[in-house]
């Protein structure tokens, strides 16, 4: 019940569509006997899909956390990977609990420590584990709309994490559907094998939906670019396929009759040789109900025979209503039915160019929701990769399959020339400015302009094929209108507290896109130094960076480093790569710190504007006051780092917040003796809830009525210590912090008022 209406609450008018549309259908047969036999019918599919949703959520809540348990682990070859340090993948696990035997399907992971003879036979058969491990919740989200990888996981019936902790024994699986399995790898592995070619590794997973760390190598540009979908078997594959062997069949003689059960045979068996993909199954099912209705003259239309499939794909998985390929399969085949419908005399070409770019028009506002990002380079890249796709690469993939199979001789050098050629491309889109210079951050829209946008590609298909010019012309205008317009009249102001582990980093945001300012960016240490640094660069582009265009950051007006430590430092090198900085406000202590000289040639920024010691400076437009310590005894080293800090005061409306770095008690003392008319309604805990800092004397000074404190989950130091926020409990003062709630935002709007919410809710 709880991810079913979780899936309502995000935008699940385009993920409950078949359900909509045939109910639409319904109303207008207007046969009532058809109306009361399809209302029972669908009763019950709903009733079906709450009872498989309560069993997921029972699942869920289990009492298993962190307890070690004996357990039979059942794979298959395509769902277990392995490197050097482990072997993980999904997986059937089943369990003994309060004397029931309960399945559960699992992430799991092994970690490796030595030679381990059997792991070939592991990754190459399907097996029965017999072993020992501990079970887990997967990771939530720790930022406002980033990735959630339980929520990922939920969408394959996944709602565990299962360390192995001991094996006690490993056999190939008995079972017909083991078999089935080993069977089907045993025919792909030549194919497989292949996977270390750039290009046969793209190959495997458009033909055969083989995925690869060297696909993956590429998939980002892929999916930047607005073709990743061309690379997921979906029903594209199954008309280039159903093409190619119904001409073969008919040139081998064989009657259309017969030629059409073969075809339809061998395609099933193909769906199963790629692992049952949705696209496929949607294709094969809407076309098997298209010939019972033709044969048993059914009073049904294509659309209809798309949203009863629909229907039973919800039926069969309730959670299919989260996962984005249901969602595009679907959405995409509902437009090319309802063009085809509309404009049945069209020119082939314009009607592939226009059935092109109303699909991109449905499916970037769902791909916004995840990715952040719009580039309208995208419609000329999708059509003339559309292209491409039908008359070079598809007919590639028909060569090598026969080159591959048949063994002919070249087939190395024949890979090699193409894989260097895949290389060549990928190095020309990463270096390509001309392409990211379209690239715009959007942030997670807001309902109303989700479905203003859906709006703007309802009215194209509506007409285009009445007034080309006009629907080309509207969509043109109001798409400027919604992403950069409408942001304009949101007067709501943001402060948010983002999750960057151990570390610190606060933005803030002004209303009506006035500014966004950032202090701090966060940063991960390397205990292992690479190239000389002990920075993990990586870093924020797996945490700091997706959380910021999350919140539609596209340009940083102001970055704020406190001081030099790399939790607060680290990230700032890979950030000004990824997003335009144009103030960078430090400390002169940071300036002449050893970190700042290893980073600042790469750093960039339009200015670089330092801070002296006893400085302040209040800025003339917006809200924000940055004071540096007076303290002349402060030595440029590292131990001396936390007490350079630039302290921060942000008011909004009225209410002060107060950000302190990572000074020391000592600091605190004499920044209230500089600068007394510091306010703290909110304070932002100084270094993480340390008790090196937060003293008696600087709460009952500023009186703050709430207090943030940003500190990783399970932090080696032990933030925020108990001392903090104790003294924190004696003076009154409510407190949230990062390491129990994730991210914590303060917004305010003129009519709503203040409002904190987090990511994770206690």
């Amino acid at each position: 019940m709880y991810v079913l209406l979780q899936a309502f609450y995000n935008f699940s008018f385009w993920l409950m569509l078949p359900i909509i549309f045939i109910a639409l259908r319904i109303i207008s047969l207007g046969n009532l006997k058809t109306i009361i036999t399809v209302t029972v019918i669908s009763i019950l599919v709903l009733g079906y899909a709450f009872f498989q949703t309560f069993q997921f959520q029972k699942l869920e809540e289990l009492p298993i956390a962190s307890q070690e348990m004996r357990a039979i682990l059942y794979t298959n070859p395509f769902d277990v990977q392995s490197d050097e340090d482990s072997v993980r993948g999904d997986g059937k696990v089943q369990i003994v609990h309060q004397s029931e035997k309960i399945d559960l399907r699992v992430n799991f992971v092994q970690w490796l420590e030595g030679d381990e003879p059997e792991i070939q036979s592991i990754l190459e058969e399907s097996t029965v584990w017999f072993v020992e491990g501990k079970f887990e919740k997967p990771d939530e989200a720790r930022n406002f709309d980033v990735f959630d990888y339980k929520a990922y996981l939920a969408t394959q019936n996944i709602a565990w994490e299962f360390e192995i902790t001991n094996i006690y024994q490993l056999k190939s699986d008995p079972s017909l559907v083991g078999k089935l399995d080993t069977f089907r790898y045993k025919i792909l592995e030549t194919f497989i094998k292949l996977n270390h070619h750039e290009w046969i590794a793209i190959y495997n997973k458009l033909l055969f939906n083989i995925d690869s760390d060297t696909y993956r190598h590429y998939k980002e540009n892929f999916t930047a670019l607005g073709v990743a979908h061309f690379f997921a078997i979906s029903g594209f594959h199954i008309y280039f396929i159903r093409r190619l062997l119904n001409n073969v069949l008919l040139r081998l003689g064989i009657p259309i009759e017969y030629a059409k059960i073969l075809m339809t045979v061998l395609l099933w068996l193909y769906t199963w040789l790629v692992g049952w993909p949705i696209g496929v199954i949607r294709v094969l099912s809407t076309s098997a109900l298209n010939s019972l209705k033709t044969k048993y003259r059914l009073p049904i239309a294509s659309l209809d025979s798309l949203a009863i499939v629909g229907i039973l794909f919800i039926c069969f998985n309730p959670l299919n209503v989260l996962s984005l390929g249901y969602t595009l399969s679907f959405m995409m085949t509902f437009v090319v039915m309802s063009y085809n419908q509309a404009t049945p005399n069209k020119h082939s070409a314009i009607q592939s160019i226009e059935m092109t770019f109303a699909c991109l028009l449905l499916s970037w506002p769902i791909i916004m929701q995840t990715s952040f990002e719009w580039n309208v380079i995208q419609i000329v890249i999708v059509i003339l990769f559309t292209v491409v796709f039908n008359y070079l690469i598809m007919p590639l993939v028909f060569f090598t399959t026969l080159w591959i199979v048949f063994s002919l001789p070249g087939l190395e050098t024949v890979s090699a020339l193409f894989d260097r050629g895949v290389v060549f491309l990928n190095e020309l889109l990463s270096q390509s400015d001309a392409f990211h210079s379209f690239n715009l951050i959007v942030g997670k829209q807001t309902t109303v302009i989700f479905y203003l946008l859906i709006l703007v590609a309802v009215f194209f298909i509506a007409f285009i094929h009445v007034r080309s010019f006009l629907s080309y012309g509207v969509f043109l205008l109001m798409y400027l209108i919604i992403l950069f317009g409408v942001p304009y009249l949101d007067p709501t102001v943001k402060l948010t507290i983002i999750d960057v582990g151990q570390g610190d980093a606060m933005l803030f945001q002004l209303g009506h896109q006035q500014g966004n300012w950032l202090i701090d960016t966060g940063g991960k240490r390397l205990w292992e130094p690479v190239e000389g640094s002990n920075i993990d660069h990586s870093f924020a582009e797996r945490n700091l960076i997706p959380a910021l265009k999350a919140l539609g950051v596209n340009q940083l007006d102001g970055v704020i480093i406190t001081h030099p430590d790399i939790d607060h430092i680290g990230n700032l090198q890979a950030l000004s790569h990824a997003i335009k900085i144009q103030e960078l406000w430090v400390s002169d202590y940071t300036l002449k710190s050893n970190i700042w000289e290893e980073i600042s040639a790469k750093v960039k920024v339009n200015t670089v504007v330092s801070l002296d010691m006893g400085e302040s400076y209040k800025h003339p437009t917006i809200p924000l006051t940055l004071y540096s310590p007076a303290l002349s005894d402060i030595k440029y080293s590292q131990s001396e780092s936390n007490d350079s800090s630039l302290i921060t005061q942000i008011d909004i409306e009225g209410l002060a917040v107060l950000s302190l770095g990572d000074v020391t008690k000592r600091i605190e003392t004499k920044i209230l003796a500089t600068y007394p008319e510091i306010r703290a309604d909110i304070l932002k805990v100084a270094h993480h809830g340390s008790d090196t800092s937060t003293s008696e004397e600087l709460l009952t000074h500023t009186q703050p009525f709430f207090a943030f404190i940003s500190a990783g989950v399970n932090n080696q130091y032990g933030h925020p210590h108990a001392e903090v926020l104790d003294l924190l409990n004696q003076h009154s003062v409510p407190y949230l912090s990062t390491e129990m709630v994730g991210a914590v935002q303060l917004t305010y709007h003129p009519l709503k008022g203040y409002r904190i919410r987090t990511v994770i809710e206690k």
